[in-house]
């Protein structure tokens, strides 16, 4: 499946992109997100949580930087993981590109995304909004984290960070539910309260039919 995403970061974009391009530390800003290691030179180890309400799936892969492009401000990856305990994977090819409007900066990232397992069946609908929620919470992240000092003062700030997440919610995964599912449901409450209650009519309905063809039922056959 294919996603395209875009959001903005009150930073000069030649800022964001030297951020993008130091992997180590703005995985620091994803939620969910960790760098444990670095296999070879733009090839880098990482874990991600991922819960969608009482399902929580981690993953354990590789994302391969393939180019970094200054002059255009791109940046091309691939990301591959599997599940750690299941038989579900994921592949990404990630283009990220970004352009400079009024001193702030439009990121704007194309996703080829091949997925199976137990996030699969969710459809393309459900993992297209968690990737929205997911990357605003990236942006405000990074927003802040370069707001505190830009990339060279970040690790400190990320670090400090991290541990007052970790000590609030010692589950770090990305939550699909605080960004996806409960927003869903604010903005469809009504219509979903419509068809509730048009459901409850309708079984209220038909219990009361039958009721009412069981007494008339009865009453036939006491008088005969």
């Amino acid at each position: 499946m294919r996603l395209t995403n875009s959001f903005r970061v009150d930073r000069p974009a030649a800022e964001v992109f030297d951020a993008f391009s130091d992997i180590e530390r703005v995985a620091a800003c994803m939620p969910g997100a960790r760098v444990v290691g670095r296999s070879a030179e733009d090839v880098y180890d990482g874990e991600v949580k991922v819960r969608v309400g009482p399902l929580a799936v981690a993953y354990s892969g590789k994302l391969h930087v393939l180019d970094t492009d200054r002059e255009q401000w791109r940046l091309t990856m691939r990301a591959k993981g599997r599940e750690q305990r299941g038989a579900g994977n994921a592949d990404a090819y990630v283009v990220t590109r970004l352009s400079e409007r009024d001193g702030a900066t439009v990121v704007e990232i194309e996703t080829d995304l091949d997925i199976r397992g137990k996030v699969a069946q969710f459809g393309r609908g459900v993992i297209a909004e968690t990737s929205d929620g997911f990357l605003r919470t990236f942006a405000a992240n990074l927003e802040e984290m370069l707001a505190r000092g830009g990339v060279e003062a970040a690790e400190p700030a990320a670090a400090a960070a991290g541990a007052e997440d970790s000590a609030a919610r010692p589950d770090a995964t990305l939550d699909a539910w605080r960004l996806l599912i409960r927003p869903w449901l604010v903005r469809h409450a009504p219509s979903a309260v419509t068809v509730a209650l048009s459901g409850a009519a309708a079984y209220l309905g038909a219990r009361t039919g039958a009721r009412h063809a069981l007494r008339s039922g009865n009453r036939s056959g006491h008088r005969h």
